[in-house]
């Protein structure tokens, strides 16, 4: 059984054509209505829709979550996540699926810069997407190529491989970090966004920026060797270094270099702070794991 679920907020504008184009290719479609303030809730019912109601907004993660417990609930196959917005061409479905019918993957992402020069996406929003796909390559998931794309599916059996610690946005970038750390096989398709419908109403930079924060707290908690260790023993290595010279400027010219020695020490102290924080961090981190 395949399911589409497409959470969405303040979508009544797209939804009832996302639902129709939908449910063409999937068994059941149903859309968490996050606490939307207009219609979106009865257009997706019309268009034949289950919807599941959020009294008040929580966030893409929370709809996400709620998506993936019915999914398991319902005992579905196979599930394939939409946005709400119309940017996505639900008649792709088939294609984004086909990888995990075939057994060759357990989660699809689809991909607007697959294929060179195979998209339409505008060079501001493009720089963007790419800061924000290397953040989450260095939170742990490597060879994806659009890491913020919300066009997705997934085999029943990954469904408890997400923790879904994220409430908004970054919740693209933890889903892909929770699948690298599982092992889980994934394959990107080509998929065509469209720009003409009604987009974010958030300001872009800001959005992004809010965005990379998120994965940045993210890598802090998934990957604390990478976020803390590495800096710290890099800290540690200059101030090591600054010491040194410290010593053979003494040995030249019998003077002490005050500012480097400050910086030195400072280095040397910042760098083993981090270091045992991202020690702790990943042994309570491993402790959590196993229990």
């Amino acid at each position: 059984m395949v399911i589409v679920a497409i959470p969405c907020y303040n979508e009544e504008v797209a939804i009832g054509s996302v639902v129709l184009k939908s449910l063409q290719h999937a068994d059941r479609v149903v859309v968490i209505d996050d606490g939307s303030r207009d219609r979106t809730a009865e257009v997706a019912r019309m268009a034949g829709a289950e919807v599941l109601v959020h009294e008040k907004n929580q966030g893409k993660g929370a709809g996400i979550r709620h998506a993936f417990e019915y999914a398991a609930k319902v005992g579905a196959d196979i599930l394939v996540l939409i946005d709400g917005d119309g940017q996505h061409n639900p008649d792709e479905i088939p294609r984004l699926i086909e990888p995990i019918i075939n057994g060759e993957a357990d989660m699809v992402n689809g991909s607007r810069f697959l294929v060179k020069g195979g998209h339409n996406v505008p060079k501001y929003r493009r720089v963007g997407q790419e800061v924000l796909t290397i953040a989450t390559t260095a939170g742990g998931s490597s060879g994806i190529t659009d890491s913020q794309n919300g066009f997705r599916a997934f085999h029943k059996n990954t469904f408890g491989a997400f923790t879904f610690q994220s409430k908004g946005m970054a919740i693209e970038s933890e889903m892909l970090m929770d699948a690298a750390r599982a092992n889980l096989r994934i394959k990107e398709v080509q998929i065509d966004v469209r720009y003409d419908v009604a987009g974010s109403t958030y300001n872009p930079v800001a959005h992004g920026m809010s965005v990379l924060a998120s994965i940045i707290k993210l890598i802090s908690q998934k990957r604390p060797l990478l976020f803390f260790c590495l800096p710290g023993a890099i800290a540690m290595v200059i101030g090591m270094g600054l010491l040194f010279l410290v010593l053979t400027i003494f040995n030249d010219t019998h003077s002490f270099a005050i500012g480097y020695t400050m910086v030195g020490m400072l280095g040397i102290i910042i760098g083993t702070f981090a270091v045992f924080t991202g020690l702790t961090l990943s042994s309570i981190q491993s402790v959590k794991t196993s229990n």
